[in-house]
């Protein structure tokens, strides 16, 4: 690879061949040359504004032997490099040039007002982050949507070449005029490479392969498994399978009113009695791929139309049952709060049974509307107790296996991962595959239809929000999933958590015992725990082996499904301490470790004095200077600002800056764990 110095003429591009995709019916020609474009920002703080100037573009343009990074300090510039482009290679609307981004909204914010966007070629999950934008014949792309991560796990995973860390400080003010030592112009090139390589793995891994551009890593897995789906089937066959689908497919209205109150994620809480203060001896367990577990071995899922019916106890072992239930007085049986905030549907108090919130979930009510599945039923039916019950509504459908072309995708890639770790290839690209792969196939399932259209207005350089833009039901009529799938994978992920913590708190306590043993925290697919006995460890033991029996039964007898589902031994923690869902530190060997959310990993350990008495129920603060938070502030009007006596302007542009981080707890939260604190001092001392 080499490259020109700022400002000299476009040297002779690359040899470039081109491949046909077919693109809204219409055979568009790519150039196989492979692209990375970046730019390099200052900030600057004015009255209150955080602005922010680009002083250096780099853009890699390679074929399969040669290429080279142009780099420039302006924005004419660079539209003269696109000019030059442009013409060399004869790009239009027809003839395409695919550059990739690795954060494309930030780089759009800047270049967004420099050229004409095609409404009909622009594509964005949200407002200010596009994933594909065309203008003419260059067609952008995002790759940290489909890598996952950052650009240095990017490189990890996928490229030769990797990103220099620390090379080029981003606190020094620098004009387009700024001298750039060879370190930090090795920096700017070797990002720009390192895109450029993954735009060649990506045209020789999916493009060439299967005449497409992808867009998203769930798009990839949901291109496959169509594939699959016809390969299994045959096309008449997968047109009568999708025409099953559409028919149990939930009409718009059901749809919004499932996802709203009848789907839940992963059960992630802490125990309040156990919340506040260092645990000293912690155990950690976690479940091996659990939602890939659920999808491969249980049987419980809906695959006919939910049909409404009355309710009858016996259904719920049978069928799959959805359901909105009202319970009169209802209260946990132990201090683990089941039902979240977000899902209820109506909560009242009454004179025996008061409202009570457990950081964000379900104490007890003296009524309590909810949706839930024959699943969460038998979950409420563990952690709960209650005066009454009234079933308001009850539907069922038939239940069974996932169809075998998904279960076949996901065994086959499960598989490969097992294989490839085996040989010691956990960083190749192969390896990243199949697992990311395996990742994503719950990622699919709960995919959500999203009716609203986000486009960019090229007249008022403005972002457009259409709402409901797009119809349901033509959406529907494409579709070879079910969204009661993945409602039914979390319910069953929540089941395999939640009857192990269940069977420990019942063996051990439930941190009120006389040892003050107890599962302490819990995160969708892992226990921490504190056992003197030892007992948990045999109830999870147990449990491993009717994991095991299951295994047998859905017939993964190969090895490289040997512990699939089962809980694996994760750390012994010399400290372990929680504040609530996503607020935990751990301390294994000297080594302190921090999952706070919204707060970067590192941040505390950078703080003065030990993290475990920073990280307290009164709260904490750290500095901007500390927290290493950023923030985005987007700037849609034209800035000007003097940078090392240098006039730098940007008709749009986005700056980051540092800020500081607070954490608080809820007032109701620190009253529960201050009432179970104050009992901890009575029965053990301080």
């Amino acid at each position: 690879m080499y490259y020109w110095e700022i400002g000299a003429r476009l040297p002779e591009p690359p040899l470039a061949f081109t491949i046909k995709l077919k693109h809204n019916g219409e055979w568009i020609e790519y150039k196989r040359l492979y692209c990375g474009f970046d730019i390099e920002t200052t900030n600057v703080n004015e009255n209150d504004r955080h602005l922010a100037f680009m002083y250096h573009w780099q853009f890699c343009i390679a074929s399969g032997t040669d290429g080279f990074v142009m780099m420039g300090r302006t924005w004419p510039e660079f539209l003269d490099f696109m000019d030059q482009l442009r013409a060399r290679y004869d790009l239009n609307e027809n003839n395409r040039l695919i550059c990739w981004i690795a954060n494309a909204g930030f780089e759009f914010q800047f270049i967004r007002k420099y050229f004409d966007w095609d409404p009909e070629d622009f594509f964005a999950r949200e407002e200010r982050h596009p994933l594909k934008m065309r203008s003419g014949g260059f067609e952008f792309h995002e790759a940290l949507t489909i890598s996952g991560g950052s650009l240095a796990q990017l490189a990890k995973d996928y490229t030769l070449t990797q990103k220099l860390k620390g090379d080029l400080d981003f606190s020094i003010p620098r004009n387009s005029s700024t001298l750039l030592t060879d370190q930090e112009q090795d920096y700017c090139i070797n990002d720009v490479v390192i895109l450029a390589e993954w735009s060649r793995f990506i045209f020789d891994n999916y493009i060439i392969k299967d005449k497409r551009i992808p867009l998203t890593k769930t798009g990839i897995l949901r291109s496959e498994t169509r594939m699959q789906l016809e390969a299994d089937k045959g096309r008449s066959g997968a047109a009568a399978y999708r025409q099953l689908i559409y028919e149990a497919f939930p009409d718009e209205e059901t749809y919004d009113t499932w996802f709203k109150y009848l789907f839940r994620g992963g059960y992630v809480h802490s125990n309040c009695l156990m919340s506040g203060f260092t645990i000293h001896g912690a155990d950690g367990y976690d479940i091996t791929s659990s939602y890939p577990k659920e999808m491969l071995f249980e049987a419980e899922y809906p695959l006919t139309p939910f049909v409404k019916c009355d309710f009858d106890p016996e259904l719920l072992r049978t069928k799959c049952c959805i359901m909105t239930v009202r319970f009169k007085d209802i209260r946990r049986r132990w201090s683990h709060s089941l039902e979240s905030k977000s899902k209820v549907i109506e909560i009242k108090s009454s004179k025996q049974t008061p409202i009570v919130y457990d950081n964000g979930r379900i104490a007890q009510a003296g009524s309590l509307t909810v949706m839930i599945t024959s699943v969460d039923w038998e979950l409420y039916n563990l952690f709960y107790t209650w005066a009454g019950v009234e079933i308001l509504d009850f539907y069922i459908a038939e239940k069974g296996f996932l169809p075998l072309f998904i279960r076949k995708m996901l065994a086959k890639y499960y598989k490969l991962k097992a294989q490839l770790k085996k040989a010691g290839k956990q960083d190749t690209p192969e390896y990243i595959i199949a697992k990311q792969k395996c990742n994503s196939y719950f990622g699919m399932l709960i995919t959500r239809i999203e009716l609203s259209k986000i486009t960019y207005d090229n007249l008022r350089k403005d972002w457009d929000v259409a709402d409901k833009a797009l119809d349901f039901n033509e959406e529907i009529k494409s579709a070879f999933l079910l969204p009661q799938w993945g409602i039914f994978v979390t319910a069953l992920g929540r089941r395999s958590l939640l009857t192990v913590t269940a069977a420990i708190t019942e063996a051990i306590g439930d941190g009120s015992g006389d040892d003050g043993a107890g599962v302490i925290y819990n995160d969708t697919d892992s226990i921490k725990v504190y056992d003197p006995s030892g007992k948990a460890r045999e109830i999870i033991e147990r449990y491993n082996g009717q994991i095991e029996a299951k295994r047998a039964a859905a017939r993964l007898t190969s090895p490289e499904f040997d512990g699939l589902g089962q809980y694996d031994f994760e750390a012994h923690y010399d400290r372990f301490k929680t504040l609530g869902a996503k607020r935990y530190l751990t301390e294994e060997h000297g080594k302190v470790k921090a999952t706070i959310a919204g707060l970067p990993k590192q941040s505390i350990l950078k703080a003065e004095g030990d993290p475990f008495e920073l990280f307290d129920m009164d709260g904490m603060l750290l500095d901007a200077d500390v927290s290493l938070k950023k923030t985005i502030s987007y700037n849609d009007e034209p800035s000007e600002a003097y940078v090392n006596g240098e006039l730098m302007h940007e008709e749009s542009s986005a700056g980051i800056y540092d800020i500081s981080f607070t954490m608080n707890l809820d007032k109701a939260y620190y009253a529960i764990i201050t009432a179970g604190l104050t009992e901890r001092v009575k029965k053990y001392g301080d």
